[in-house]
């Protein structure tokens, strides 16, 4: 070992230095020069050896209960070719089952985080026991002024909290509308500034205004992204009455049976609106006692997508969905039953 008294050296091994190592040893306050030369290397190998703890000698062989494991593939990959079309069928959620009166409902919020209204969000989903996903602008995590640095730590109490992230884009630009370099750009500057902010590389996608081009599923397609679009809808950008935006998305969703619903995080109308939709959704919850009776069930999205898997729709896109759930309200004259 470099550095340190060597006592297989020649010089070591003179009659003068052997004499003098145990004076330097006790004046330097340590122990080298007065043991012998292999009780000092024996010492120094076994200092510098990691300490482990051997197992207790009646520790029981452990055993492990395969329904207790987490679940290897957190949702089930339905759209692999990041189709837009496809993605639209599969926010309608588990096809139809007149035996079964589960309906699901998956809350999604757009266009944040933003310090202001997201942590208010995020205690009324708390207090309901929700879990949501939020679509992220990248450009909001970007930057070291107070701002980007208080929407950092939003997003990151938005991950603790057991939500999920998804991307948004950077900018929040049409990517119909821009040339495939721009294009490219929103989605993977988009990404590189969530996984900054969170440390967690985003695998779902939304992309604006539900707008893709095949040259965008193609880059989203590479990317293993999963798109995530919407069946009910609060129009909460445009529209800042929170009793007239409740009473819509439980119209909505009493219509559709459930569905991904979309909403904004960075509106003060959809946090007022929020409260309302969940105590009507609480106060219609899905009891097993009663299985005839139409209920609801908040899941968050990778259970969403879990349900859907189970039962798909029998549909090819979203019209013949709404157009056999039409011939079944006019049938039945309940369509909330649908």
């Amino acid at each position: 070992m470099r550095g340190l008294y060597d006592p297989r050296s020649s010089m070591a091994s003179s009659p003068l230095v052997r004499k003098l190592v145990p004076i330097a040893a006790l004046a330097c306050g340590t122990w080298i020069g007065l043991v012998g030369p292999d009780a000092a290397e024996a010492e120094i190998r076994e200092a510098a050896a990691p300490i482990t703890s051997p197992p207790p000698e009646s520790a029981p062989t452990p055993t492990v209960d395969p329904s207790k494991l987490p679940d290897p593939s957190p949702f089930p990959r339905m759209n692999p070719a990041a189709n837009v079309g496809r993605a639209w069928l599969l926010a309608e959620g588990p096809a139809y089952d007149p035996n079964d009166k589960k309906r699901y409902v998956t809350l999604t919020f757009d266009d944040g985080p933003i310090p202001e209204t997201t942590p208010v969000i995020l205690k009324t989903l708390a207090r309901y026991d929700v879990h949501a996903t939020f679509f992220f602008i990248g450009r909001y995590l970007d930057g070291n002024d107070a701002r980007a640095i208080a929407t950092r730590n939003v997003a990151q109490n938005i991950l603790a909290a057991g939500h999920m992230i998804g991307n948004h884009t950077h900018d929040h630009l049409l990517l119909t509308t821009a040339n495939h370099t721009d294009a490219l750009a929103q989605i993977e500057e988009g990404a590189a500034s969530i996984e900054r902010a969170t440390g967690h590389r985003p695998e779902f996608f939304r992309p604006p205004y539900g707008q893709l081009d095949p040259f965008t599923e193609d880059v989203l397609q590479k990317r293993h992204d999963e798109v995530v679009l919407w069946n009910v809808e609060a129009a909460d950008m445009v529209n800042d009455d929170p009793e007239k935006m409740a009473d819509s998305l439980e119209r909505q969703i009493a219509s559709a049976g459930g569905g991904v619903v979309l909403l904004h995080d960075v509106k003060w109308s959809t946090v007022e609106t929020l409260p309302k939709l969940l105590a009507w959704l609480k106060a219609r919850a899905y009891d097993p006692a009663r299985p005839n009776r139409v209920g609801y069930v908040i899941v968050d999205l990778p259970g969403y997508l879990k349900a859907t898997a189970a039962r798909p729709q029998p549909y090819a896109d979203r019209a013949q969905v709404e157009a056999a759930r039409k011939e079944r309200a006019q049938k039945n004259h309940s369509p909330g039953e649908s």
